[in-house]
């Protein structure tokens, strides 16, 4: 029988990266909504996968873009789907990027008004091109002339974009973590854990140390194998640390090489089994430099393996109520080394508070709650 459609969604993103933390989010709250019977357009500028969503109710729509720099195709994205939008009178629009003229704006980066000036001298930013587009393109979104609400995860992204635009207070809608339902743990996780940590050829007594990303610097894989290469020598010769995402690993290996752990690491590419990945460890790293939120801290809790983060996650109060560890917010390596080298050595205890803390949460609600505001937006619409 043919599909009854409630409602049409579009949401719209510069590109699809099947690795992505946000690219996920997109697709969960497509497929939530096209399992409500909703019909949800994605267009695209560009689609990293070999497939397009089998969900009934999904398409993918590519956007033709120009320009041989990434701020230049994004502006061009933003040009070339105004068009489309109207066109197609979509009930409610979802920006994934910040794309001005959508109804809503999923924020899964930090405010760029506040975080590029930490990283450049502002007479230096006046300079960048790249940092004009994207500026103006967030001015867009979240500027006071702007009715887009604003779908927000962390504290601290509204308030920084309260502050650097005057955004109003009711253009803002938190929403809670969202994960993938496969991390959270499972009856027979011991049995997982023991089948993926002899596939990794890591033995009951070693420690499985596990970093999740796909842009190593960002999520602090030079931190890691720092804090690796600094443990005391009876924790370090038994740890093996493990690299989770597409990226090129050269830097990294180089490192890790040159303090001495080249054979404790290992570059395991991009990975689609990351839920047994984080059952068969005993602590994930995310020492990041920046990180709106962190959601594989949220499923690495949900699978009840304990944490250590930096505190520029977002999500760094999860790992602190399930047991982990938040580094201070001036950063020191040594303090990294401890904190890791403590947590291996009491393993065992670590991983029990971690598993009684995971049996009490539920990460997974993120796209039912988006998808229920888009659903008030467009009957308030009609």
């Amino acid at each position: 029988p043919e599909r009854s459609v409630e409602m049409r969604f579009g949401f719209a993103s510069f590109k699809y990266f099947p690795y992505g933390g946000l690219e996920k989010d997109m697709l969960r709250m497509a497929e939530c909504a096209a399992q409500r019977g909703h019909e949800v357009t994605i267009l695209t500028g560009k689609w990293e996968c070999s497939q397009y969503p089998d969900t009934p109710g999904i398409t993918v729509k590519i956007i033709p873009v120009s320009g041989s720099s990434n701020h230049a195709r994004a502006k061009s994205f933003c040009q070339n789907i105004l068009p489309l939008l109207k066109e197609e009178k979509f009930d409610c629009v979802t920006a994934f990027n910040r794309i001005p003229g959508c109804d809503f704006y999923f924020a899964a980066d930090n405010c760029y008004a506040v975080e590029m000036p930490k990283k450049h001298a502002k007479w230096v930013l006046k300079l960048f091109p790249r940092y004009r587009t994207y500026l103006a393109l967030e001015k867009g979104v979240a500027g006071v002339d702007s009715g887009t609400v604003i779908f927000y995860i962390t504290p601290r992204q509204k308030r920084d974009y309260s502050a650097s635009y005057g955004t109003p207070e009711e253009r803002f809608i938190p929403l809670p973590p969202g994960i993938n339902p496969a991390c959270r743990r499972k009856e027979n996780a011991a049995e997982i854990r023991g089948a993926k940590r002899q596939e990794l050829n890591v033995s009951d007594d070693e420690f499985l140390l596990l970093l999740v990303g796909s842009n190593f610097r960002q999520k602090g894989g030079d931190r890691a194998i720092t804090a690796l290469a600094g443990l005391t020598p009876e924790t370090r010769e038994k740890a093996r640390l493990f690299f989770a995402g597409a990226d090129d690993p050269a830097s990294c290996r180089k490192l890790a090489k040159k303090l001495g752990v080249g054979e404790q690491v290992t570059f395991l590419g991009a990975r689609k089994d990351v839920p047994e990945l984080l059952a068969a460890s005993d602590v994930l790293l995310l020492p990041a430099r920046n990180e709106a939120a962190g959601a594989v801290l949220t499923e690495a809790i949900s699978a009840g393996v304990p944490a250590i983060c930096s505190s520029d996650c977002g999500f760094k109060n999860f790992v602190q109520d399930s047991g982990g560890v938040v580094l201070p917010e001036i950063w020191s390596d040594s303090a990294f080394s401890a904190a890791l080298d403590d947590m291996l050595k009491n393993r065992d205890a670590k991983l029990r508070h971690a598993i009684a803390y995971s049996s009490q949460v539920d990460f997974t609600r993120r796209a039912d709650c988006a998808v229920d505001e888009m659903e008030k937006f467009t009957i308030r619409k009609k």
